[in-house]
């Protein structure tokens, strides 16, 4: 049985690990030392849930402990520090609402919690942690440090909280913004709306900012205390947004890594390139054909970070023994001349948006390139994965999309009188449409513009990065349209497209772009259900009285 008493922080100051950084976590007057406390807790400790805003609160598991039965012994809600000097088991949730302070706790031992929601304190544990379902890590104030490992099926590190996980780590869905190491959301925050389902989703962010803004934390904090899980199922995660692991080696920019990308199944059959982009970087994927110039391509991957490098990653298939000699020799025995795959690297970089000339890339002559470079060619390894993921998985997202973003729920919902009275004139800046959140919505209507017919529209835009040197204003916006062609028989056509600016002539959205289509589903869904809402609430009351 644990043994609990609450005493002066000074007087265990000895017994905290020196690396935990309690130190750092007192305020800096002098006199906070002495005028802080700490509850001491000796043994193992089990608990259905400790709340860190209040964990000596009247009624806590804690309190009752700290009293051994009695209901009047004093004791503040929340002391400065826990100190468990032994293993510490919660069968719940570890908890705080606020993430500008709350009580520190130290574990000596081992930490096995089934939820955990922590910010602006620090969590120490020098055993492994291990967190059944969810590890939430928030807050500029806020550390984590677990000496002995991790394990984990979700864990989420946002908002500059300190990090540092010694030992093995074991994380099924990894979302991490404050080590700088490679993780699920790293291109894209659009893993987070597949991991927390609508009702913990914070407005109607566009993910360009982080994970955190799209989240609503106190939801998350209501329901993990209340034992409710608040991420979806690991089967779920998988099957909206499944990654094919296997497809590269490793990471390196070398020619089996080029030609397992241009090999992908994102080039469609009879076709040679594919094109993608995420963030302020697009790519293009090429193989090795003859173009309708009689030009010869080889296998290649060209990515553009907007305005500012260009890379062109190359593979060529060069005749082992040059010279008209062989290749006569090998044309004599009616065989292909046996080749060597060689790699060339090339970058630009742009001064004042304009492109200068091509250059060797490597990691020792242009160091500053070559790592701009490795950071996009992550980026295109990333959205392969999640691509031939789809692809493999027979496409789960597209065929959502098919069935949610119908023709008839396009026309239903852009006929509300906000579309129709308000928000009417496609061509006119001011009623073109409106910005909710971070998202711009609008609506065009089937009419007569300029002696042309143009069919109904729904468009949904967002800010993608910042204006570079030559661009126009307001060019660095991304937007998704869904246009309705009607047919002669049957329900009006559907075209899914996308632009990553402005200026970009619009395409059609490719089936295997799977944070591209997740991000319009999470669109679509929050403006139409805000917009609905308001729409009922602008109706006139119903008349309920009986009528004689």
């Amino acid at each position: 049985m644990p043994t609990a008493r609450l005493c002066p922080l000074a007087e265990v100051a000895h017994r905290w690990p020196a690396d935990s950084g309690v130190p750092q976590h007192l305020a800096p007057s002098p006199a906070a030392l002495a005028q802080a406390w700490a509850l001491c807790i000796t043994g193992d400790m089990q608990l259905p849930g400790l709340d860190l805003d209040a964990p000596l609160a009247s009624g806590s598991p804690l309190r009752a402990l700290l009293q051994g039965g009695a209901a009047d012994a004093p004791a503040p809600e929340s002391p400065f520090l826990i100190l468990v000097d032994g293993h510490l088991q919660i069968d719940g949730a570890l908890t705080c609402a606020r993430t500008d302070g709350a009580t520190h706790l130290v574990v000596r031992g081992g930490a096995r919690l089934h939820n955990a929601v922590i910010g602006g304190q620090l969590l120490y544990v020098q055993g492994t942690l291990e967190v059944t379902d969810l590890l939430w890590a928030d807050g500029h104030r806020g550390a984590l440090c677990a000496r002995g490992g991790l394990t984990a099926r979700v864990a989420l590190f946002t908002g500059h909280c300190a990090v540092d996980i010694a030992g093995p780590q074991q994380v099924e869905f990894l979302l991490d913004e404050v080590r700088g190491v490679p993780h699920r959301a790293e291109f894209s925050s659009e893993i987070a709306g597949i991991v927390f389902p609508p009702t913990f989703h914070d407005g109607i962010g566009d993910g360009e900012h982080g994970i955190r803004p799209l989240l609503d934390r106190a939801r998350v904090v209501a329901a993990v205390r209340a034992g409710q899980p608040a991420t979806r199922t690991s089967a779920e995660i998988h099957a909206a947004q499944p990654l094919d692991a296997d497809l590269f080696a490793d990471e390196a920019i070398s020619v089996r890594n080029i030609l397992a990308a241009v090999r992908a199944p994102v080039i469609g059959p009879k076709e040679h390139t594919a094109a993608g982009w995420f963030q302020q970087t697009d790519f293009l994927l090429c193989q090795r054909h003859v173009d309708a110039d009689g030009d010869a391509r080889d296998d290649n991957v060209f990515i553009t970070v907007w305005k500012t490098w260009d890379f062109y990653l190359s593979v060529s298939h060069e005749p082992e023994r040059p010279g008209l000699l062989a290749r006569l020799a090998a044309a004599a025995r009616g065989r292909k001349m046996p080749t060597t795959a060689q790699l060339a690297l090339l970058y630009r970089a742009y001064h004042g948006g304009k492109p200068g000339a091509w250059q060797p890339l490597a990691p020792d002559t242009a160091p500053e390139a070559w790592r701009a470079c490795t950071h996009a060619w992550r980026g295109v390894l990333d959205y392969l994965r999640k691509a031939v993921g789809q692809h493999r998985a027979r496409y789960p997202l597209y065929q959502r999309l098919l069935a949610e973003l119908t023709a008839q729920r396009i026309e239903d919902f852009t006929t509300l009188p906000v579309f129709t009275e308000r928000y009417n004139d496609w061509w006119d800046g001011d009623k073109s449409g409106w910005w909710e959140d971070d998202v711009w919505v609008g609506a065009r209507q089937p009419c007569m513009h300029a002696g042309e017919p143009w069919g109904r529209a729904f468009k949904l835009s967002w800010h993608n990065g910042t204006e570079a040197p030559g661009d126009a204003q307001d060019n660095a916006h991304s937007a998704y349209q869904i246009t309705l062609e009607a047919a002669l028989h049957g329900p009006a056509l559907v075209q899914y497209t996308y632009a990553q600016r402005q200026s970009d002539p619009r395409t059609p959205l490719p089936r295997s772009a799977a944070d591209h289509i997740a991000r319009l589903l999470r669109f679509a869904a929050a403006v139409e259900a805000r917009v609905r809402a308001r729409h009922a609430h602008e109706q006139p009351p119903q008349d309920t009285t009986p009528r004689i």
